[in-house]
């Protein structure tokens, strides 16, 4: 009985043990093949902008004093772009309102910034900068009820506050410190389409018109964000400066969409022009069948996406659309997707349009996600990113967790944001309200990183105990296993350590008290340890691939 109560005791430390050196929070996961680089995010709920290292040291921050409104991102050319939530919002009361958008130098310097947000007008979710320096920006404007009426809505469907929010593009130069020029706009009221009434704008058969969009689209799914008045919900835009194509992810009818750029402002309201030869209207749609009458609800591809973009040049699968498919509303279980397209295109950069049928592809060109073992999800928020190695950095935002899968589809590196708002979360504890809308990561030779300082400084968690930061190597990994023995003239236990990584090692008595803790480094080392009486010891040891008791030695007065 006294020898079972011992080992029930050890067991119980063991357990208590494990608990407290458990990674709940910070870098989770750090092995070989992880891109080399700095990850940059924008808390949802913080004021905070992050850029840390792949151990989750913090290289730099920007104290923005405001929310984010909700994208941010670091340039080439060392500047952040980010909208942020200003007020009052007027009648935009959404989660995903902005007003505001500002560029910021390194030391979190203003070098320009404007805000779009009046009782009518207001920026929301995105902007990407082009390389003439412009800003594509979403924006909402108000549409009366008389209006939305003339064009074709139903009148029973519109909202009781007699309003919609209707999507408007805006292409700006920045001028100043605190200027804009608006040098080119798109917005979709012009490009309607319904069958509800022939007395009304926009009449026609729907599935006859794929380039339009149906103004009383049915089917809108209750969880998507206040589709009562605002029927598209463009959460991304990104910008194709070889095709001078813009492609917007339409979250309330599960779509993406591609707009010719290259028209007049002019030419963008009509049905003719451009390079494109169809003005303003949809080039390409993929998702949702359904949308425009060619096809079942059940055939549909994208649910609630996000993160629609362009896979830049040079990197594995250049010139292929990536977008996040969150998955919330899809048949039986909601899980995430990231997935790569490719649309049949024409030579001249123009998008084939089916008689009958729903544009193409029929089946994603690459999707992560989809098996049992990869199963991630996030209702809300995210995106994906193709990285200079061939990784791919997955942002399960709503949730705070960001991965990097190899092209086995492994996961090599894995963080948890590690915050509560902009507060930090102790390590072993769960980190709630820590949620990103995007997070991407930026190799050492990025651009932008030309004259910073990037030395690492601390960890974003607070760490009484934070692990040693090194790569696991997968290709040969260490076993937690030692050789062991006791040196009697030196009274020291001499270790050898074949693991390759320095081992936190713990010398524990039978009644599971810590008698000594020290590090193992790599190859043969020794430690002092002098028992008063003799007795067993146990060696537990802990690194990267695991916790466990490596072994129990004799050692005491008697054996010298």
């Amino acid at each position: 009985m006294k020898g079972m109560k011992a080992h029930s005791t050890l067991w119980l430390f063991f357990s208590f043990l494990i608990s407290i050196h458990c990674q709940t929070v910070g870098t989770l996961t750090f092995e070989e093949g992880t891109q080399d680089g700095y990850t940059f995010f924008s808390p949802f709920s913080g004021t905070k902008s992050y850029m840390v290292d792949n151990c989750g040291r913090l290289v730099n921050s920007w104290e923005r004093g405001s929310l984010p409104g909700l994208s941010a991102y670091f340039l080439e050319d060392g500047l952040m772009l980010r909208t942020y939530k200003v007020g009052p919002l007027g009648p935009f009361n959404s989660a995903s309102n902005a007003g505001g958008l500002e560029l910021v130098d390194w030391d979190n310097q203003v070098v320009w910034s404007y805000e779009i947000n009046t009782s009518t007008w207001l920026s929301h979710h995105d902007a990407v900068r082009m390389p003439n320096g412009n800003l594509l920006v979403l924006t909402w404007e108000i549409i009366s009820d008389i209006d939305l009426i003339e064009l074709g809505r139903d009148p029973g469907e519109i909202a009781p506050q007699g309003y919609a929010w209707n999507e408007r593009i805006i292409e700006l130069e920045p001028i100043g410190t605190n200027e804009i020029q608006i040098v080119w706009e798109w917005r979709v009221k012009d490009h309607y389409i319904q069958d509800f009434d022939p007395s009304k704008q926009n009449f026609g058969v729907v599935s006859e018109h794929p380039e339009l969009f149906d103004i009383n689209l049915p089917d809108i799914k209750s969880s998507n964000s206040h589709s009562d008045f605002d029927y598209n919900h463009f959460n991304s835009i990104d910008y194709n400066p070889s095709l001078d194509q813009i492609l917007i992810s339409v979250r309330n009818s599960d779509e993406i969409w591609i707009l010719d750029h290259s028209t007049t402002t002019q030419e963008a309201t009509t049905h003719s022009g451009g390079m494109y030869g169809r003005g303003g209207d949809i080039l390409y749609r993929y998702g949702n069948a359904n949308a425009y009458g060619r096809g079942p609800v059940s055939d549909q591809k994208l649910f609630g996406q996000h993160g629609a973009h362009w896979i830049k040049e040079g990197l594995a699968d250049e010139g292929k659309i990536l977008v996040y498919n969150n998955g919330n509303g899809r048949p039986g279980t909601d899980y995430s997707e990231a997935e790569i397209l490719v649309p049949p295109q024409n030579p001249d950069g123009s998008y084939p349009v089916p008689d009958t049928d729903p544009f193409g592809p029929s089946e994603p060109f690459w999707q992560y996600g989809n098996l049992g073992a990869q199963f991630f999800y996030s209702p809300f928020l995210s995106n994906a990113q193709r990285l200079p190695n061939g990784n791919t950095l997955i942002n399960a935002g709503s949730t705070g967790r960001i991965f990097e899968i190899n092209e086995l589809e492994e996961i090599v590196w894995q963080y948890e944001v590690p915050l509560n708002a902009d507060n930090p979360v102790s390590q072993g504890n769960n980190a709630n309200n820590n949620g990103v809308f995007r997070a991407y990561k930026y190799p050492h030779d990025y651009p932008g990183f030309n004259n910073v300082d990037l030395s690492p400084g601390d960890l974003l968690q607070i760490d009484l105990n934070p692990p040693d930061c090194s790569p696991v190597n997968t290709q040969n990994p260490g076993e937690l296993s030692f050789s062991l023995f006791w040196n009697s003239e030196a009274n020291s236990l001499e270790i050898l350590n074949d693991t390759g990584e320095t081992i936190s090692t713990s010398i524990i008595d039978v009644f599971g008290q810590i008698i000594m803790e020290f590090k193992a480094p790599p190859g043969r080392s020794s430690s002092q340890f002098t028992p008063q009486v003799p007795g067993i010891w146990f060696f537990l040891s802990q690194g990267k691939e695991g916790i466990g008791l490596s072994g129990k030695f004799f050692a005491g007065p008697f054996l010298n």
